[in-house]
Formats: C-alpha cells, structure tokens, sequence
C-alpha cells in the first residue's frame, strides 16, 4: 500500500498563502480557517461518511475549487479553529480515500499532490492535500428560445426536459422553473428563466435526474442546451421580445398545446418572426394526453397549412420514434425542414426524440480567431453585484476571444454606449464560462465577465463590450438613426408611428420615419413581404447599430414588425 506522501509531482499554489505551513517542524497552531471565502479548507478527518453527508462534501469542495480558481487545499489533522491535532495512520487513509471520491462525485477533479507531516510526540499525523480541476472539456452550447401562447405549457414542457420527472397535470414540473411567488401563484412566467440539459461525450442525458446542480451539469457534459423560457401572456410582452433579441438564440421552439381549437394569433407570430429573422425552427405540440383525436387532427392540419404559407421552401416532418436523429437535426440547423414533435408531460412521451435532436443540433459555428476578422464582442444580457468582485455582467460571446486582464490579442476593451452613445475603457479581471472559473472566453458560449471600467459609467443591460478599434468596423457606427428590413405582424405601418424598439436586451422608443418595399437580406425560404423601413430612436439616444442585428418592435401589447437592420445612418 502507498504511504501517499508524494503521490504527484505537480505544483500547484493556493490563492490564499498561508504564512505557517502546518508541514513545518514545530507548528502546533494556525490561524482559524476561513468560513466564508478562500480556497483553504481545514478537516480534522473524513472517515464514516453517509450519502447525504458526502454529497454535502462534495459541494464545499467544488465552492473551495471556485474560490480558487479552479485550486483548492485541504489541511487534515487540525481543527477549525486551527489547533494541529493530528490523526492515525488508518484514519488518514480513509481521509484521503474520501478525498478521491468527493472529487470523483465531481467528475472534474483530482487530488495532485500530498504531503505529510509525522507529530514528533506521537505517530499522528497532518497533511496537505492539494485538488485541482482537469482540463475542461471542450464545449459547444446550443440556445434554444421557447415560445408559445398563454398557457401552452411551455414551462412544463421544459420542466420535464431539465428534470426527468413526470408532471401531475396541475403543473407540478413546472415549478422547478418558476423564479417569483406571484408565478408560483398563478403558474405563468413573468421573467426569463434560463434552464439546461448537457450531454456528455457519448451523447448520455445529463439533467438533474443525475446530477446535484447546474454547475455538475456543466462539468460533465459536452454539448450544452440552454433553454430560454418566455412569457406567454401578452402583458409581459415587452420580456418575451427581450429574449427574442437580447439572448442569442440559435432556434425557436414554438409549443402549441395539443387540445387548442386552434393555432392562434400569438403562435403565427412567432413563426413569422423566426421566417423573418432567418432562424431554425422547430414546433413542439404538448399536452398529448388530454387531445382528441378528431381535435388534433384539424389543429395540425392548420399548423401545417401555417407553416407552409410562412416557410414554405422548409419541409415539415411530424417525428415519432425516428431514428435518424443527426440527419434531422442538420437539416434544421440548415433551416430545410421544421420538425414537429407530439408531446405529454403527464405521460412522459415524446421527450426522447426531442432530446435527441437538441444534442445533435450545433449552432454555426462561429470563429474566435483574434487576428482582426473575428474582434471580440460580448453582449450584455444581466447584470450581478459581487461585494468581493465589483459589477458582473453575463450575456454571450458573439466573437473573438477575451482572456482575464484583457482581449486574447492584448487590444483594448471598451463597454458601452451609454444613452449619449458614449464608450469607456474597461478591463476584465476574471472569467466564468458555464459557471465554471476560466482563463479565457471563447466566441460561441455563455461567459460572466467581472467588468472594471476605467471611468465612471453605469453599466446596463444591452451593452457591449469589444474591442476599441473595432467601434466603426463592420458596419457599426453609434448612430440615433438606422434601416432595417422587417416582416409587418399587425395593421399597415404609417410614417411618424411611434414604436417601442428592441435592440439587443435594451429598448427604446423610436418613430418610423420612412417606409419603401424592400427585398434585401430578405431571409431564404420565407414567403413573407418585406418592408424597408427608416427609423429614428427618441430623445436623443444613441445606440451601436451594425448590419445584420435582429430588432423586434411591438406597440402596446402587440408585436409590430420584426427583421434585422441594414444599415446605421
């Protein structure tokens, strides 16, 4: 048997050095260990450990890993308050095999060093083990936006996905998702809720059925879905356009329940947004169990008469038990065919094929090369005060790459506009891609970056940073004024409407001050006619604009058009 005194060679530093070693000859006393921060944790043993208690384990040493930006110390034999006790040969074997199984139960850690220290009064012994977590993973994240009509059971639907439990038929699945009291409620979504279902390397389910948190997920799965889920009431409008806009999706999941009369104004609407905004698109039909069949049989006769005047160059398949999964999610990535699913949440049925496709399904890829054509730029979608850190701000890497303490190829960061469409230098000093910490941030994935401007400005959502040279490249410029190409979803437009505007995740009110026809970068496959149209941002704002972004604009509690800009004035 290894005395595991010098079990690996590697190196690794603890970001909270400590001024006595409890490996130094002589040392019977530390300083008291640190509760609430610090990669620093003191354990007297670990031997006898139930199932509960070591999950409890393996969650304090994930949160050690974290604060230490991915490097943790444990520092057995002493007690909390920092008296070198010392423990038996026998109970240091069954700490350390404990050890290797917290970081087992982890998937992404690994002990890389021990050292021990013989108390020369007795044969008791102390120790520093050092845990570090592997190389990550290699990544791809897919965002899936979730839309649908009041009370077509969009939250269910993804409760089932994210959580592997069967709804009761009184929305019991749902609730795992819901944020606010008042949606626990009313059992409708008044705020956008992000949820996830991972995939590993052999393309096994990874959701919280077997694993403990969102970051465990994280960590064992390649392939990640990030469900964006939306408000169906039309009070809450103004939220569901700033997911449409503000989140990055790379599909549309439209859920229809399957017992409605039928497909009604909300749901043709958002098909015709994803018509016009060029986007993947897939139907889930929900509630299976409570449909008749002469009821469902005139629905998804209308569904696909919608869907083929909206998209009609896009095939439709209906998918029940398929085997062809990677075949059909590249035909819908490739925007050639919309799928449509038939689901129940009470009987579980359905989720299987629609599982399968999501993890198959790859976002273009998008390049993070840093030599000029592909410059950073992040989106700001939340925004986080950490007392320790400063203003965190999460959103998604649309291009190039940044590392903490700046860009991947040392260019200067700025973050704006502000409302005068004003800029500022600012620095990143840390990094969270996946809820995991990072060196660097790729084009492609979810990041939080820890923000540190270098003069004052108030951060808000819909901002962006990117690199300084690159504010009039591309395209973009700060401009009050742009052209877009739009799809019209109500009553004719008129010269100097006024209009609430949906940029990235801000918005702001703007006046239509010229209308033509207009074909251009008119999405392929869509058989709607497209508006040219000019438009002017109110009281003076400035905004960065740049060909190609997605805007949404509504009027009161209806969405007015939705297209993509064509130019900055």
């Amino acid at each position: 048997m290894t005395t595991r005194d010098t079990m690996y060679s590697e190196d690794i530093s603890d970001s909270h050095k400590h001024v006595v070693s409890v490996l130094q000859d002589g040392v019977t006393k530390l300083p008291p260990e640190l509760d609430e921060a610090g990669n620093v944790e003191y354990k007297t043993k670990l031997d006898n450990t139930s199932s509960h208690r070591a999950i409890h384990l393996a969650t304090q040493l994930q949160w050690r890993l974290a604060e230490g930006d991915g490097h943790a110390l444990y520092i057995v034999g002493v007690h909390d308050n920092g008296d070198v006790v010392g423990i038996s040969d026998k109970e240091f074997e069954h700490t350390i095999d404990t050890l290797e199984n917290m970081a087992q139960q982890l998937d992404n850690a690994r002990i890389v060093s021990i050292k021990k220290r013989v108390l020369h009064d007795s044969e008791r012994v102390v120790a520093e083990v050092r845990l570090a977590q592997k190389a990550p993973l290699p990544q791809t994240e897919l965002r899936v936006a979730v839309l649908g009509d009041y009370g077509a059971g969009k939250s269910t639907v993804l409760g089932c996905l994210t959580h592997g439990e069967a709804d009761d038929g009184r929305g019991k699945a749902r609730l795992n998702l819901m944020r606010h009291q008042h949606e626990l409620e009313s059992g409708h979504t008044s705020s956008i809720t992000l949820s996830t279902v991972g995939f590993d390397g052999d393309g096994r389910v990874q959701n919280y059925t077997n694993n403990r948190s969102a970051e465990h997920i994280f960590q064992r799965s390649q392939h990640v879905v990030t469900f964006i889920d939306t408000c169906g009431h039309a009070k809450h409008l103004k939220t569901t356009a700033r997911a449409l806009t503000g989140y990055s999706p790379h599909v549309f999941c439209v859920v229809i329940p399957a017992d409605a009369v039928e497909v009604s104004t909300t749901t043709r609407e958002y098909i015709q947004i994803a018509a016009a905004l060029g986007m993947p698109l897939m139907v889930a039909v929900s509630k299976m169990d409570i449909a008749d069949k002469a009821g469902f049989a005139a629905l998804m006769h209308e569904l696909l008469g919608t869907l083929d005047a909206v998209l009609p160059e896009r095939s439709k398949c209906i998918v029940v038990n398929v085997d062809e999964h990677q075949s059909l999610a590249d035909d819908m990535m490739r925007m050639s065919v919309v799928p449509i699913f038939t689901t129940s949440a009470v009987r579980t049925l359905g989720f299987g094929d629609l599982t399968a496709v999501l993890g198959k399904s790859l976002a273009k890829r998008v390049a993070y090369s840093t030599d000029g054509v592909k410059p950073f730029e992040f989106h700001i979608e939340h925004l986080y005060s950490i007392d320790t850190v400063g203003t965190v701000a999460t959103g998604w890497v649309h291009s190039g790459a940044v590392a903490a303490g700046g860009a991947a190829d040392t260019q200067q960061l700025v973050i704006g506009p502000d409302s005068s469409g004003n800029f500022v230098e600012a620095d990143v000093s840390s990094i969270h891609t996946l809820r995991t910490p990072t060196e660097s941030a790729k084009a492609g994935m979810s990041a939080s970056l820890a923000i540190q401007p270098r003069s004052p400005i108030t951060i808000q959502k819909g901002m962006v940073v990117l690199g300084a040279d690159q504010l009039e490249a591309g395209g973009r410029r700060i401009s009050s004024e742009f052209t877009a190409t739009v799809t019209v979803l109500c009553s004719d437009l008129v010269k100097m409407q006024a209009v609430v505007v949906h940029i990235r995740s801000t918005y702001h009110l703007a006046t239509i001050v010229d209308i033509g026809s207009s074909t251009e970068l008119q999405p392929p496959g869509c058989a709607q006619a497209t508006t040219g149209l000019r438009l002017r941002l109110s009281g003076n704002v400035r905004e960065l604009i740049y060909p190609g972004m997605p805007v949404v604009a509504r009027d009161g509690r209806s969405l007015t058009f939705a297209g993509r800009v064509t130019a900055a004035m």
